[in-house]
Parts: C-alpha cells; sequence; structure tokens
C-alpha cells in the first residue's frame, strides 16, 4: 500500500500535488485555515483547520503521514513556519517532483520543496526547504534559492544566481548572471532584471527597476 500522505493548504498547488502525488502517495486529506476552503476535492476531505490538528493526529494513534506544505507565492513564510510546526510534532515532510521535470545529478532539493511539470533545476544549482520551482521554470547552474523561496510559471533563472530567503519570482520573468536577489524581494511578472534587487524590494519592467520597498 502506498504511504499516506496529507497536504497543508487546499488551493491552487493542493490540486497540482494531488495529481503529482498520484503513483507515489495516498493523500489522506488536507488541512486550510480559511472557512471558505472545506469541500472535498476529487474525493479527498478537508480535514479542518489548524485547531483540528491535534484531533485528528491523536485518533491516528501514532501512525503519523507524510505533509508538504502547497501555500504558494507570497507564503514562503508561512510555509517554513507550518513545515516546522508540523514537523516538530512528528510528521515527515515530503519533496515534490513531477515526473516531467528535470533534476540534474549534482543538483540539490531541500526537504518540502515543490518542482512542477517539465521545471529544471541544472548542475549544482540548490533549493532550499520549501521551495516551489513552477511550471516550465528553469533554475541553471549553481545558482541557489534559499529556503521559502517562489519561481513562477516560466520564469528564467539563469547561472550562478542567487535568490534570497522567501524572495518571490513571478512568471516569465529573466534573471540575468551572476545577481543576487535579496530576501522577501518580489520580482513582478515579465520583468528582466540585470542588476542585484535589494532585500524586500518590488522590481518590475524590462529593464527591471525598483517600484517600491516592501514592509516586512
Amino acid at each position: 500500500m502506498k504511504p499516506g500522505i496529507i497536504i497543508w493548504g487546499g488551493t491552487g498547488n493542493f490540486k497540482v500535488l494531488c495529481e503529482l502525488f498520484g503513483d507515489q502517495y495516498r493523500v489522506l486529506g488536507y488541512f486550510d485555515n480559511s472557512p471558505a476552503v472545506r469541500d472535498p476535492y476529487r474525493g479527498i476531505p478537508c480535514l479542518g483547520g489548524a485547531a483540528d490538528l491535534d484531533a485528528w493526529l491523536k485518533a491516528r494513534n501514532g501512525d503519523l503521514p507524510d505533509f508538504i506544505v502547497s501555500a504558494g507565492h507570497t507564503h514562503g513564510r508561512a510555509r517554513l513556519a507550518i513545515h516546522a510546526d508540523l514537523e516538530a510534532r512528528g510528521l515527515r515532510p515530503a519533496t515534490a517532483i513531477h515526473r516531467t521535470a528535470f533534476v540534474a545529478a549534482t543538483a540539490a532539493v531541500s526537504e518540502g520543496s515543490m518542482i512542477f511539470a517539465q521545471a529544471s533545476l541544472c548542475a549544482e544549482a540548490r533549493a532550499g526547504r520549501c521551495c516551489i520551482i513552477n511550471t516550465r521554470a528553469s533554475v541553471d547552474h549553481e545558482s541557489v534559492l534559499e529556503d521559502g523561496v517562489s519561481v513562477g510559471p516560466g520564469a528564467i533563472i539563469t547561472g550562478l544566481v542567487h535568490v534570497g530567503r522567501c524572495a518571490d519570482i513571478y512568471s516569465g520573468e529573466v534573471i540575468l548572471p551572476r545577481l543576487r536577489i535579496g530576501e522577501g524581494a518580489v520580482v513582478g511578472a515579465g520583468a528582466v532584471v540585470r542588476q542585484d534587487v535589494p532585500p524586500r524590494t518590488l522590481v518590475a519592467g524590462n529593464p527591471a527597476r525598483i517600484i517600491r520597498s516592501l514592509e516586512v
């Protein structure tokens, strides 16, 4: 029998993960704190929110499942916090890599990260904990994604780029080689980044320019 897994978060990436895990896991259900997200998805039940977790785990009588946190863009810090809480409760963190994704033999993917269909993590690149590399995104050689980074569909991160903790890289952008994207920065959709991006800054455009500073 396939091992069981729970998914934290019931929208967007959750649905992608349900299909991705089809041959690997039995998805036992999902948790989500939003009262608006309570409906079953393709027979997979909502198990409640954070207030319901302890009772559900107790009912398992020590048979604890694997888990992954599916929250997407702008939620890097939340992914990391929920991941740490579930791991501390004894659940086992999973990593999700779609069968059509390319992960080089010399690349490294940490626990809780998700690499979706046709995405690439190339030679000696590294994805930290709870990262998302979305559909057809490319992270080239020796680039580093720190914990909690999100990379949107079709984004191109070229070689030797360093992306700081919980930064958000939106769809279709291009980051040129050897640049640094600061912690908590946001790179808008379609941007072409030609210089370093300071921490907690929103940039957009071609070439990318600073739009505003972001609150912590």
